[in-house]
């Protein structure tokens, strides 16, 4: 980011192909609409090169770029009162390529197939019924793979208090899904046992 500030343009596709998938990827899960992800992730970059000359190294800038995105979602879920996507529907890749949670059906019975769409079913349920702030922070966490300091940067809340959020919607999670014999995908929720019943 330091040679974007110097103006130099090399530099700064190379942010954008590094980060232009994971960007649209991460609003999506936001706003529900592939268009409007890559419409507000052009708005980031944009953004983020308009405002080169201020930039200061005070984080990751990883966290500077996630905390921009997060904003501009959040904005355009308060503004337009889109749904916040379920971490379970399928996620469209940078290549326009759709890329699913679970693993691929044809590995598994029929029987085992539906067990798990109805496992997930309420598993998707749960996680949609988590307030905005757990649900980014494991969004954060889980799928794009940031810190509890990093989230707490990109929140622009304290250590204690990502630990707080993250242990709230697993708690809630683990409630609304007692008995459910289903196991997340690692980047979702690692539950502790491994892949053993919720609660």
């Amino acid at each position: 980011m330091l040679q974007v500030k110097k103006g130099e343009v090399a530099a700064f596709n190379q942010i954008l192909e590094k980060y232009q998938g994971p960007i649209i990827n991460f609003v999506y899960r936001f706003v529900g609409s592939r268009e409007k992800a890559e419409e507000i992730a052009q708005e980031v970059f944009l953004r983020i090169y308009l405002a080169r000359g201020r930039y200061r190294v005070r984080a990751k800038f990883s966290t500077y770029i996630y905390r921009i995105a997060k904003n501009l979602s959040l904005n355009t879920l308060r503004k337009r009162k889109l749904r916040i996507i379920s971490l379970n529907q399928p996620i469209p890749g940078k290549n326009g390529e759709i890329e699913r949670e679970f693993a691929d059906s044809s590995q598994i019975s029929p029987a085992e197939v539906l067990a798990k769409k109805e496992a997930g079913a309420r598993v998707k349920k749960a996680l949609d019924s988590l307030p905005a702030p757990q649900k980014t922070a494991i969004i954060l966490n889980r799928y794009n793979d940031l810190s509890y300091e990093e989230i707490g940067k990109v929140m622009n809340l304290s250590l204690p208090a990502v630990k707080s959020l993250l242990h709230r919607a697993k708690e809630s999670l683990r409630k609304r899904l007692k008995g459910v014999n289903y196991t997340p995908p690692p980047h979702i929720l690692p539950l502790k046992g491994g892949g053993k019943r919720w609660g």
